[in-house]
C-alpha cells in the first residue's frame, strides 16, 4: 500500500517541467505534417476537476494541414487539420480549448463514450457558443443508444428510461432554447456548407437534427446513436480522408459505455496509424483484443496509442480525499475504513485501478507504441505509486516517459506514419498557451440571413427585446448621454 507523507510531492507534477526543460514543447498553431496524427489532452482527470486538470476530453487531428483561405494567408491560426474529432468533453475543458487556440469551427464532431457528466458537461458550452461563434454548420454527436436497463420503479408504459444519446441531445437542445434563440439575431449558417449524406461518413443511420433546426444551421444538433453491443461496429468511415472510427462495449456503471478505435491511413502509407480511447471502464477483454489489433490472418499488429483510464486503489484514494498521509489511528480509523468501503464499490462498478491497469497492459502483445493512463489525478506521489503497480506486471517499463505516460492537460502526442514507422512518437507540451485569450481567431463566412432579421434579411439586434427602459446614447433633446461607439 502507498502512503503520501510528502506534502510537496502531492502539489506538483514535475514531469511537465521536464518536458519543457528538454525542449519538448509545441508552439501554438504549429501545422500538422502530412503524415501526422496529433492527440491533445484537453482534460485528463476524474471528478472533481481541479485547477491543474479539467475533466476528460481528447482532441484528435489528422493531417495534412489545410492552409488558410487567401484572406487569412500568413496566419497559421486560420489553418486547420484535414479532420478533427473530440472524444468526450467534461467540465472545464472549454478553457483549455481556448488556451490552445482551437476555434469552434474545429469542434463539430464529438464522440461521447458514455453520458456521465464529467464526460459531456462542456458540450453545452461548445454547442451554445459555437453556433454564435464560427461553427456555422451543425454539431454532430456520436454516442451509445439506450441502455435497455429496466426501470426498477416501472410506471405503466415506461419499463425503460429513454437514456440514449438521441434523448440526451433532444433535452440539451431544448434546455438551451432561450440561449440559442437569443443569439440568432446574427448569422449562424454558412451558405457554402455541404450537408453530408450518411454514406459520406459511413454512419449507421440518418443525419437528422433533434429539433426543427435545418440540417445546415449552426444550432442543428445531430445525434448518431451507436448499437453499443457491437464489437467493431463502424461509427465513422470517410473514404475521402481515410479515417475510420469503430466502437466496442466497455464495462462502466451502466450498460452502454463505449470504447473507440480510430484508424487513419495517410496517403502513401502501407499501414494505418491507430489510436484507442477506452474512456472509463473496468478491466475487460474487449479493450485488450482491440489493442492487440489482429490483421485478417490473425497476426497481432498492435496499436500506436492506447489511452486507457486508471484510478488509485481505494485505500490510496481515501487517503487523498481525507487529506491524510497514511491510514489514521484511533476513532478516525473507522471513518477511513468506511470511506474505503464506499470507494471500493465505485471501483468495482466502474473503474480500473492501477494494478489492474498493469495486468491489462501485460496482456497486450505487442505493446502499444505509447500507452497513456488517463482519468487520473497526477502528482509526483500518485504517479510514482501507480508506476510501481504497473511495473509489477510490466517490468520493462522503467520510468514515466515514452512507453507509458500519464495524461495531463495540454499534453500532446504526435504520431507520424512511416514505412517502417519511426521508433519514437513525440510527446510534447503545448507551450506557450493563451492564458488571457478572448477567443481563438474566427473566420468569416458567406452566411445565410439570420433567423431574426429585418425585412431585407439584414441583422436586427433589437428583434427580441423590449427597449422601453433603455437609456439611449442621445436623448430626445439631442443631449449626448454617452458615446455611441462605446468609448
Amino acid at each position: 500500500m502507498c502512503t503520501f507523507p510528502d506534502p510537496q510531492a502531492a502539489q506538483q507534477y514535475t514531469y511537465v517541467q521536464k518536458l519543457r526543460d528538454k525542449g519538448q514543447v509545441l508552439p501554438l498553431y504549429t501545422p500538422l505534417a502530412d503524415n501526422e496524427m496529433r492527440i491533445s489532452f484537453m482534460g485528463s482527470v476524474m471528478p472533481p476537476s481541479r485547477l491543474a486538470q479539467a475533466e476528460m476530453s481528447v482532441f484528435v487531428e489528422i493531417g495534412p494541414w489545410v492552409k488558410a483561405a487567401p484572406m487569412y494567408r500568413g496566419n497559421e491560426a486560420y489553418g486547420h487539420a484535414t479532420e478533427s474529432f473530440i472524444f468526450d468533453c467534461g467540465s472545464g475543458v472549454s478553457a483549455n480549448y481556448s488556451a490552445m487556440g482551437i476555434a469552434f469551427r474545429k469542434m463539430n464532431k464529438i464522440f461521447l463514450n458514455h453520458l456521465h457528466a464529467d464526460h459531456m458537461n462542456d458540450l453545452a458550452h461548445i454547442y451554445c457558443f459555437g453556433g454564435a461563434g464560427d461553427r456555422h454548420f451543425p454539431m454532430y454527436v456520436w454516442g451509445p443508444g439506450p441502455s435497455e436497463i429496466k426501470n426498477p420503479y416501472s410506471p405503466p408504459g415506461q419499463l425503460y428510461y429513454p437514456d440514449g444519446t438521441r434523448t440526451y441531445c433532444e433535452k440539451i437542445r431544448e434546455a438551451m432554447r432561450w440561449h440559442t434563440e437569443s443569439f440568432s439575431f446574427q448569422p449562424t449558417a454558412d451558405k457554402n456548407y455541404v450537408v453530408p449524406k450518411p454514406e459520406d461518413w459511413g454512419v449507421p443511420g440518418p443525419l437528422k437534427p433533434v429539433s426543427d433546426d435545418p440540417d445546415w444551421d449552426g444550432y442543428a444538433m445531430i445525434p448518431i446513436e451507436l448499437p453499443w453491443r457491437e464489437v467493431g461496429g463502424v461509427a465513422y468511415n470517410d473514404a475521402t480522408t481515410g479515417v475510420k472510427i469503430t466502437h466496442y462495449p466497455v464495462i462502466h456503471a451502466r450498460q452502454g459505455a463505449l470504447g473507440y478505435k480510430l484508424e487513419w491511413t495517410p496517403k502513401g502509407a502501407s499501414k494505418p496509424l491507430t489510436m484507442i480511447y477506452t474512456s472509463d471502464t473496468k478491466p475487460e477483454w474487449n479493450s485488450v483484443k482491440q489493442a492487440r489489433n489482429p490483421d485478417k490472418t490473425g497476426v497481432n499488429q498492435g496499436v500506436d496509442v492506447l489511452i486507457h483510464e486508471m484510478i488509485l486503489p481505494a485505500e490510496a484514494w481515501a487517503l487523498k480525499m481525507m487529506g491524510v498521509p497514511e491510514p489514521p489511528a484511533g476513532p478516525a480509523r473507522m471513518y477511513f475504513q468506511e470511506y474505503v468501503k464506499h470507494l471500493k464499490l465505485i471501483e468495482e462498478s466502474s473503474h480500473t485501478p492501477q494494478g489492474a491497469f498493469g495486468y491489462l497492459l501485460s496482456q497486450v502483445q505487442p505493446r502499444p507504441r505509447v500507452t497513456v493512463a488517463c482519468h487520473f489525478p497526477v502528482s509526483d506521489d500518485t504517479v510514482q505509486c501507480a508506476l510501481k503497480s504497473v511495473q509489477a506486471h510490466c517490468p520493462e517499463i522503467e520510468k514515466v516517459g515514452d512507453k507509458l505516460t500519464w495524461a495531463f492537460d495540454r499534453m500532446v502526442i504526435r504520431v507520424f506514419a512511416g514505412d517502417p514507422k519511426p521508433p519514437i512518437i513525440e510527446q510534447v507540451m503545448a507551450d506557450p498557451i493563451l492564458q488571457f485569450t478572448f477567443s481563438p481567431p474566427a473566420v468569416i463566412y458567406d452566411d445565410r440571413s439570420p433567423k431574426y432579421r429585418n425585412a431585407d434579411g439584414s441583422m436586427n439586434p433589437y428583434a427580441q427585446i423590449d427597449r422601453a427602459a433603455e437609456i439611449p446614447w442621445q436623448d430626445e433633446n439631442g443631449q449626448i448621454n454617452y458615446c455611441e461607439d462605446g468609448y
